[in-house]
Formats: C-alpha cells, sequence, structure tokens
C-alpha cells in the first residue's frame, strides 16, 4: 500500500476511535444527567410516577408504561397496591414496599422516593422509585481517558509507529552509516509505497557514490601514468642524447618534442574538460572563450580530416564532401576538436578503413564517424562518456590518450547547444556522431 493510503487509513481509524468514544462518552454522560436531573428536580419523578399510576388499573398498560420507563431512563420503578403487593417492576428483585404512605408532596429520601395516588384520602397504589447508584466523576473521567488512549493506540499510534516512523528510523540509521565512511551500506527496505522510492533512491545515491570514489582513484592511478610515462622518455633521451654526437641528438630532441606535445594536450584536454563541465560553478573567468561564427559544417570537418591523413598516411579515410549550405553558429577550432577526437578514437580501436557522414536532418546537421573495430561492450555503455573511461584499460602507449577524449567532444557540443550519441557492437565497430543546430538562413535555404 502506498504511503499516502496507510495515511488515509490511519486517519480513518482515527476518526472510527473518536466516534466510538463519542458514542460511548454520550451513553455514559446521558445516564448520569439523567440521574443528576431526578435527584435535583424531584417534580419530575413525581410526574413520572404519577403516570405510571394513572395505569395502575390496567395490567397491560401498566407493562407498557414501565417498559417506556425501562427503555428511556436508568429508574428502578416497582408498582404497589395498597395491600403491598406488587402489580409491576422494571427490575428483578423488586423493590421493597414502603411501610408508610401519606398525602403530600414527595421527597427524595436517600435514594428513593414514594409517590402514592388517592381516592377520597384512601391509598389506591403507590409507586416506589429508585436512582441507581452512579459513577464518581472522577472514576467516569479516568475511564474515558483509558480508553481514548487505548483506542488511540491500537489503531493509530501502533500502526504509525510500525509501517511509518520505524523504516524512516532504518533509513536514518543507514545515512548515518553512510555519512561515517562505510560506502558498501545499503538500505534493506523492500517497499512499494514513497518509502520504498526513497530507500531505492538512497542505494542509488550510495551506489553512485561508491563509484565515483572507485573512479576517483582510478583517475589518480590514470594521471600519474600518463604523466610518468612521458617524463620517464625524456629523461632517457636527454641521457641519450648527452653522450650521442649531433645527429642523433636532433633526432633525441625530436622525440622530446612529441613527448612535450602529448603533455601539452593531456594539461589542455583537462583544463578544457574541467571549464565546460556543466555541474561546475558558473564562474565566468573560468569558462572557455566560445568564439562563434557562421561556419559552414564542413570546414572544420575537412581541417580535421587534413590533421588526421598528414598524421596517419596509411589510414583509410572516406568522406564525401557537403558543400557550403549546412551553416553552423559555432567556433570552428572548437569544432575542429570535437571531430578529431572522434577520428583519433576511431583510429586506436580499428585497422579498416574509417568514414565520415555529414547530413541533414531536420532543422539539424548531424556528422556521423563510423569504425569497425573491436566495438563496445555493452555493459560499458553507460561510462563511454565519463571522464578517465576507456574501453582499452590497458594503458598501452598504442592505444594512447586517458579517457577524455569522448567527454571534452561531448561537453563542446552540448555547450553549443547540440547533442552526442553513439551506437556500437562487440567486433563489428562504433558509430559516434553529433548535431548541431543550423542557421536560420541556412534552414530557409
Amino acid at each position: 500500500m502506498r504511503l499516502l493510503g496507510r495515511i488515509w487509513l490511519h486517519g480513518v481509524l482515527l476518526f472510527a476511535g473518536v466516534i466510538a468514544l463519542v458514542m460511548i462518552t454520550q451513553r455514559v454522560m446521558s445516564d448520569f444527567d439523567t440521574r443528576m436531573v431526578m435527584r435535583h428536580h424531584p417534580n419530575l419523578a413525581v410526574a413520572l410516577a404519577n403516570g405510571v399510576l394513572a395505569r395502575a388499573s390496567d395490567p397491560t398498560a401498566l407493562e407498557a408504561q414501565l417498559a417506556d420507563v425501562r427503555r428511556e431512563t436508568p429508574l428502578h420503578v416497582t408498582v404497589f397496591d395498597a395491600q403491598h403487593r406488587v402489580l409491576a417492576t422494571t427490575i428483578t428483585p423488586p423493590l421493597p414496599p414502603a411501610p408508610v404512605v401519606t398525602p403530600g408532596p414527595a421527597r427524595w429520601k436517600d435514594d428513593r422516593l414514594v409517590v402514592g395516588a388517592f381516592k377520597d384520602d384512601a391509598l389506591v397504589a403507590y409507586a416506589v422509585l429508585q436512582v441507581p447508584p452512579a459513577p464518581s466523576v472522577p472514576l467516569h473521567a479516568a475511564l474515558m481517558l483509558g480508553a481514548a488512549l487505548l483506542l488511540a493506540f491500537v489503531f493509530v499510534a501502533a500502526p504509525l509507529t510500525w509501517s511509518i516512523a520505524r523504516p524512516i528510523e532504518r533509513l536514518g540509521a543507514f545515512a548515518r552509516e553512510l555519512g561515517s565512511g562505510n560506502l558498501a551500506a545499503r538500505a534493506t527496505i523492500e517497499r512499494s509505497d514513497e518509502i520504498g522510492d526513497l530507500a531505492r533512491s538512497f542505494n542509488t545515491m550510495a551506489s553512485q557514490i561508491q563509484r565515483l570514489r572507485a573512479s576517483e582513484r582510478e583517475l589518480l592511478g590514470d594521471v600519474s601514468h600518463e604523466l610518468r610515462t612521458p617524463l620517464a622518455r625524456m629523461r632517457v633521451v636527454l641521457d641519450l642524447a648527452g653522450a650521442a654526437d649531433h645527429e642523433k641528438a636532433r633526432a633525441y630532441l625530436a622525440e622530446i618534442t612529441t613527448d612535450l606535445a602529448e603533455l601539452e594536450q593531456l594539461v589542455d584536454d583537462i583544463i578544457v574538460s574541467a571549464r565546460l563541465d556543466p555541474e561546475a560553478p558558473r564562474w565566468d573567468a573560468a569558462q572557455p572563450p566560445l568564439r562563434k561564427v557562421r561556419v559552414a559544417i564542413g570546414e572544420p570537418v575537412e581541417a580535421a580530416i587534413a590533421r588526421f591523413s598528414a598524421r596517419w598516411p596509411d589510414r583509410e579515410l572516406a568522406y564525401e564532401p557537403c558543400g557550403d549550405l549546412l551553416v553552423v553558429d559555432a567556433d570552428p577550432v572548437l569544432l575542429r576538436r570535437v571531430v578529431d577526437n572522434l577520428l583519433d578514437n576511431a583510429r586506436k580501436y580499428s585497422t579498416a578503413p574509417i568514414a565520415i557522414n555529414v547530413s541533414r536532418e531536420g532543422d539539424s546537421v548531424r556528422v556521423e564517424v563510423v569504425d569497425h573495430g573491436i566495438g563496445i561492450a555493452p555493459e560499458d555503455h553507460a561510462r563511454i562518456f565519463t571522464a578517465f573511461f576507456r574501453a582499452d584499460r590497458s594503458r598501452a602507449r598504442s592505444s594512447g590518450g586517458v579517457g577524455l577524449g569522448l567527454v571534452l567532444a561531448r561537453r563542446i557540443i552540448e555547450t553549443h547547444g547540440g547533442s552526442v550519441g553513439f551506437t556500437s557492437e562487440l567486433d563489428r565497430g562504433s558509430r559516434f556522431w553529433f548535431q548541431l543546430p543550423l542557421q536560420r538562413d541556412a534552414m530557409d535555404a
């Protein structure tokens, strides 16, 4: 049952308990009030007795009248004839007869009242009335209070504590355990209501925190490895260059230049990725300047292709020029960097030809980079755009990078108001794409 239904049910039970308490109180107080009225206003009791005595000569009518008295009042009534014989009564055994009955106003004596019916000063019949003893007010109040507390506990407090308060207390204990550093703690509440949803959200949050901590440790190891490798190579090359001739020293210096370029690219990727992080603080000084201009999408794509072909002349690359109609408002340097990263990613994980497709889809332009390499395992799809994640975890220099290329590409495209995605199958290759909105006049054309 959902939490709202539980609360509603508790409210209904509470309402039913209050109604029951009111009915009980009304019944008890009604009897109590009747006794008090009869005691303090004897004329009412006398009138009631006279009504009964008026039917003393008709046994059937007399029984009917006493039945009404029994049903509507708490009084005990016994009717006698002049010879003190019982004619009718509301109580068994009957009340004892009065020793003497005289004309005149009737008064309560202790808890009894005697009312006679006379004819020519001769007693015809008389009625003896008695008010049953009433419980004292303190006892009465204590009983009502006890009943109210019992009803509240049985029908409201206990179910509410069991179904709501205790699970929330368990969630609080889990949160405190998680906050103390036990990232493996999980809530063990299996329910289908809002509290169950909260417990599952807690578990999801705990799992995410645990993954982030693991990624942080992996990040430290990855960055240390990526920085240590080129630095170590440069140290070795410098040692060799110091003992080599002029020509060999020039070759060694060229290798150092390559290693420095790798370090510069790594640091630059980290800085730009951090500045484009959508969850980072929005500090103007921390944002990279976007130099947006009207640019045909083919320009940054072809610039990236030319750069790729110059670096990897033996890799086959298929591309169909798209003309100058697909115009976007973007930073061409950052767009070229996106295509650079996608091409380089395709090169690392495939040996087959790579294809670039550029097309228009509605009000957007779509750029795809398709490879026929090793593909991506299904369990890794959710982490592809996670910083420092790599499908190839060997960290071999042949595959290069630290897992920032796709993250950087995604953040650049989303900063331009576009979207990024991919499809991939193991051993069949991957298709990465991004879309950007077209310029309005280009859409009209």
